[in-house]
């Protein structure tokens, strides 16, 4: 569960709604613990359910591929109220770039890091508060329809193939038919040459992922199975066909862990994804100087 310190507030928001009884700091405290709890519980519900069910499980990986930068709370969050969510931002972050959030709309709940506070122990923690963004598809943004990632396939190759985890090498044939796998003994990942580039794609992103967890010794139940998911959201956030990937095996891989292993799972996930997304993101799209820095993700 999120913690919080409200009494670090000395006041209660300014924009209370007109009329709206003044909460005693202990009451207002309570009100905004119990948003907070019912946020966490709705986490926690929402994990337990794409666990247990395959198209939930591939729908989550989808909302995960276009927001793979956000906690692994967050992402259940948004996949829980708006799974279709292509772009959010909140209301002063529509409003910088010209664009007004549509009235009546529903907001997206989610986490963001508030003040530090001291422990009784003496450590430094930090709070978390419900922020409240928006969808593009809730303002008055007129291209809403974000299109697909259109990057030349050898582009997107050459940036999945950046400072990977070990050595890339290229072989006639491998076992079992497979187009890439990592040889231990070698401490390298060998690709078949010779084919098509999504196919290639495809298969590298999986053994990227899986020597990247070898190599950092990720605790999951199955390093094969989390690879093959994070090949299948690095597919889906770069354009990739992805039809061939199948989840059916998703539940019984799930199967008797609670909501604290199932959390670790998603987060071993995301944190793969992540790591490889950083890698490519600098071969594809280079710092600039004096960039707008990104918005706080949570």
């Amino acid at each position: 569960m999120p913690e919080n310190y409200d009494d670090l507030f000395d006041e209660q928001p300014e924009n209370a709604a007109p009329g709206e009884p003044q909460l005693s700091k202990e009451d207002f405290a309570a009100k905004k613990q119990a948003e907070r709890d019912s946020l966490s519980d709705l986490a926690n519900q929402t994990e337990m359910e794409i666990a247990g069910d395959s198209g939930k499980f591939q729908q989550y990986l989808d909302t995960l591929s276009r927001f793979d930068r956000y906690s692994p709370q967050n992402t259940l969050l948004i996949f829980a109220q708006r799974p279709d969510a292509v772009k959010l931002g909140d209301f002063d972050r529509w409003k910088e770039a010209g664009i007004s959030v549509s009235k009546g709309v529903t907001g997206i709940a989610i986490f963001e890091p508030g003040k530090e506070y001291r422990r009784d122990d003496g450590s430094t923690g930090v709070s978390m508060n419900i922020k409240k963004v928006f969808d593009i598809s809730q303002t008055s943004a007129r291209d809403k329809q974000q299109p697909e990632p259109q990057r030349d396939i050898r582009t997107l190759l050459k940036a999945l193939m950046s400072s990977p985890p070990a050595p890339i090498k290229l072989v006639d044939t491998l076992s079992a038919g497979v187009g890439a796998h990592y040889n231990e003994q070698k401490g390298i990942i060998e690709v078949v040459h010779g084919m098509n580039g999504d196919s290639l794609f495809r298969c590298l992103a999986q053994e990227v992922s899986y020597v990247g967890m070898v190599k950092s010794d990720v605790d999951v139940a199955d390093r094969g199975f989390t690879a093959y998911a994070a090949s299948y959201v690095l597919c889906r956030k770069n354009g990739i066909d992805a039809q061939g990937y199948d989840f059916k095996d998703a539940p019984a891989y799930f199967e008797g862990m609670d909501g604290k292993d199932v959390r670790g799972e998603i987060r071993a996930l995301r944190d793969t994804v992540n790591d490889i997304s950083g890698r490519m993101t600098r071969v594809l799209e280079p710092p600039q100087k004096n960039a707008p820095s990104q918005e706080a993700r949570g």
